[in-house]
């Protein structure tokens, strides 16, 4: 009961920040006439999903984990064709990968729904993936994570090879940032999705049980948590660099 009592004060706690920051997030994104990029969209759309995941975990996680992989890939998009990406209708292009998201939350969604054993609990608690959808849960979202990772590794190389260009100067100090904020992000969201997905293999105990998904719970919400104050002090530091620059 210690144990578990500390758990649930650190999930509580990482939580309520989570949910306080990225809601601090997405009222920025939203008011602000400045960012009006499709990136920013992508960004204000991931703390959405992630206040979201406070209350459907499964669904914010999907959604959220699918978006870090859509900036990934607008960031992609506009070092290596920045012609054609200044040409796009931003409606249309956001349109297409806001598609990309709902579907994969669909695939979740049916993962859950064909799957469904109603005997499945934990301590009382319904388990949301059942049976094979686990293993088929915890591989479409490893495929997501490696993707979103070798398309930042990719972003990142093109920006090193262009990097006498000032525009795309520019941009490395931004996406240094992004890359951070998904370093955190894509941590958490694996760390969780492992530990849940392999809670299923190991023989424990109903409290234990409870104790080791709360305890897997953790890392997901300090990510969450962590991408607010990286935000704001890349900010702040540029501000003062900027300010010394012109001083």
């Amino acid at each position: 009961r210690f144990y578990l009592r500390c758990l649930y004060t650190i999930f509580a706690v990482l939580s309520a920040f989570g949910v306080i920051c990225n809601s601090i997030l997405l009222f920025t994104t939203i008011r602000s006439k400045s960012l009006r990029a499709p990136c920013n969209f992508l960004i204000g759309s991931c703390a959405l999903f992630d206040i979201a995941h406070q209350f459907l975990p499964e669904m914010g996680v999907a959604a959220g984990s699918f978006a870090v992989l859509s900036i990934g890939i607008d960031r992609f998009l506009s070092i290596a064709i920045p012609s054609q990406y200044r040409k796009m209708t931003v409606s249309r292009y956001l349109s297409v990968q806001y598609l990309a998201i709902v579907l994969f939350c669909a695939y979740n969604a049916f993962l859950m729904v064909y799957f469904y054993q109603d005997h499945d609990v934990i301590c009382n608690m319904p388990s949301v993936f059942h049976d094979s959808a686990v293993s088929w849960w915890a591989y479409s979202s490893a495929v997501v994570n490696v993707i979103a990772f070798a398309v930042y590794v990719l972003t990142w190389r093109l920006i090193r090879a262009q990097s006498d260009k000032i525009e795309v100067r520019q941009m490395s100090r931004i996406f240094r940032t992004i890359v951070l904020v998904t370093i955190f992000d894509m941590s958490g969201w694996a760390i969780t999705q492992t530990l849940v997905a392999t809670q299923n293999f190991i023989d424990l105990p109903d409290h234990q049980r409870l104790c080791y998904v709360c305890f897997a719970s953790i890392f997901v919400n300090l990510g969450v948590a962590v991408k607010f104050l990286v935000y704001y002090f890349t900010r702040f530091s540029l501000v003062m660099a900027n300010r010394k620059r012109l001083s």
